[in-house]
């Protein structure tokens, strides 16, 4: 496929004016509507942050008030390689997203506004991308791509959660990487801040914007070989954002033994305690591809309309390039959308070398955090189906008038059925929509209104805090919930941590107390089972129920000061 930057013109001006751009415009301020109404509805429901959400809030916090985080959240690498230790790898998220939570004097709002502004500048990034790339044609297939993974997604999209950050990150790192595809100059600098974003929330999205970094890498290489070159300054601009993006993890690299780096490649080369075979990767990302229906991933068998979209994929490459070969006239909008064509090809193709590795089980089903990949694919396919049969109709001499209905019901379609399919009882819909979600947040609400005015009092008040507990809801919500609370409330909190490898939380280990502590302990029980008596003395005991468990579980805190 020819990619000259020379064959590929400018039609649309790169000044953002409202004048200018008013189909951009609208269509950008149409899609801010859901992430509008998500934040206000996850404020006024009272959210607020538990579980992994609550450690994120507290890395934002720490990122801003002079604990700087190095890496990202912790995976669960050790269960997909004994022994083995690795965190997500950057830091990103939390400076970002943590500047709108300080200047919200750390109400939940500032955090939750700082997720919603990140998701809704990765949205304007891929729509506008797709507008320049293809007109207005390119940045209706990118709204159609921005409807379905708002269907699929939801409003988690607006929480602080490592893995949905990536979400619109991957979207816009491939939009942009399919500008870069056609020759647009001076994308490298937001190329480099879309796939550090993305590339650092999660591991399992890493592989998949590191290949697209190495493909553009050498496309960049061969096109300067043959004499085209960068804009004055953008590698140097390029080369500080990278530097910028990623100075967290270049000081943990230096400063700890075993560093994340290495880490990472050990995580990367050494056998996994649990295979994922080639056959169960594929089948996955077939579910992908096609999620409209979920009746062959319920059976966990190949979904094929998805073969014969990739099928329909490659044959659009295929036919481009025969046309190339026999030097036959190009029309230039199916080349673009081949172009976007290749560029979800490769999504889907990294995607599914990555399934691979996931080391089998349930981080097969990580795979749909990087949902906007085959997304991608579906929209540009779309978008190439659309100008083949656009110009078939020219050819044939349709008049005007038709290829204006045509076009009409094209567009039209573009964003009805994207919001038509995720809507349908049969779609995949919501994968990762924790439903346990909103029971562990009022589980910690619940806990919360209660232990933390007790914590304020004698003979509690003004001493540093241990939290420290056992169970999957006491210690892993509603634990993270509370040392969340107490640090944005100003306490010195501290907890332990289960991590063997030192880590740049380091600081909030009970070693480092000196004199007199109040140990907040949380345990559960189920309902069929009794309380063991405590192994310290308790100077205070509150009692819950456990809302997870419908035969009257409970979750109990223990509060009690300590001088050793």
């Amino acid at each position: 496929m020819s990619t000259s930057p020379a064959s590929i013109p400018t039609r649309i001006g790169r000044r953002l004016g409202l004048s200018e751009h008013r189909w951009f415009w609208t269509v950008f301020a149409v899609l801010l509507v859901p992430i509008v109404v998500w934040y206000v509805a996850r404020h006024g429901e009272g959210w607020l942050p538990q579980g992994d959400d609550a450690m994120i809030a507290i890395r934002a916090h720490d990122a801003w008030s002079g604990h700087w985080p190095l890496v990202g959240m912790r995976s669960t690498s050790d269960q997909t390689v004994e022994g083995v230790y690795a965190y997500h790898p950057g830091p990103l998220e939390f400076y970002v997203i943590g500047l709108p939570y300080l200047l919200s004097g750390w109400h939940v709002w500032g955090l939750l506004l700082g997720c919603a502004l990140v998701t809704a500048a990765f949205v304007g990034v891929s729509l506008w991308s797709g507008y320049r790339a293809a007109g207005r044609p390119g940045l209706l297939a990118m709204a159609g791509a921005t409807i379905t993974l708002y269907g699929l997604f939801g409003s988690v999209l607006v929480l602080p959660w490592n893995p949905w950050p990536t979400v619109f990150g991957l979207l816009a790192s491939l939009a942009v990487t399919w500008r870069m595809l056609l020759g647009h100059r001076g994308l490298w600098p937001l190329f480099i801040v879309c796939v550090s974003w993305t590339g650092q929330a999660h591991l399992g999205v890493t592989p998949i914007v590191g290949l697209l970094g190495v493909w553009m890498l050498l496309l960049t290489i061969r096109r300067w070989w043959r004499g085209f070159r960068s804009r004055p300054g953008e590698v140097g601009r390029t080369l500080l954002v990278a530097f910028v993006c990623w100075l967290g993890p270049i000081v943990e690299a230096l400063t700890y033994s075993p560093n994340n780096i290495g880490e990472i490649a050990a995580l990367t080369t050494a056998e996994k305690t649990q295979d994922t075979s080639v056959a169960d990767s594929w089948i996955h990302v077939t579910h992908m591809v096609f999620p409209w229906l979920r009746q062959w991933r319920d059976a966990e068998q190949v979904t094929y309309p998805a073969v014969a979209l990739l099928v329909a994929g490659v044959g659009a490459v295929a036919w481009r390039s025969r046309d190339h070969r026999r030097r036959r006239r190009i029309d230039r909008d199916v080349d673009i959308a081949t172009s976007a064509v290749v560029v979800g090809l490769f999504a889907v193709a990294a995607t599914f070398w990555a399934g691979t590795r996931t080391g089998g089980d349930l981080r097969i089903v990580y795979l749909d955090f990087t949902m906007a990949g085959p997304v991608f694919f579906t929209a540009a396919l779309t978008l190439w189906a659309f100008h083949r049969v656009r110009l078939r109709l020219e050819r044939r001499g349709a008049d005007a008038d038709r290829i204006r209905r045509f076009t009409v019901l094209a567009a039209a379609g573009a964003v009805l059925l994207p919001a038509l399919g995720t809507l349908a009882g049969s779609a995949s819909v919501r994968t990762f929509v924790e439903a346990g979600n909103e029971v562990n947040v009022e589980q910690a609400r619940l806990v919360l209104d209660e232990v933390v005015p007790a914590l304020r009092e004698t003979p509690y008040a003004d001493l540093p805090v241990e939290v420290e507990g056992v169970g999957f809801t006491a210690w892993g919500s509603v634990g993270p919930a509370l040392s969340h609370r107490l640090v944005v409330d100003g306490r010195p909190v501290y907890y332990e941590s289960w991590w063997p490898k030192s880590a740049d939380d380091d600081h909030r280990r009970p070693r480092d107390i000196e004199g007199t502590r109040v140990v907040v302990r949380l345990e559960e029980r189920a309902g069929d089972a009794s309380w063991e008596e405590p192994a310290e003395p308790v100077d205070e005991t509150l009692t819950f129920p456990l809302l997870t468990d419908e035969d009257g579980g409970e979750i109990r805190v223990l509060l009690s000061v300590r001088d050793d």
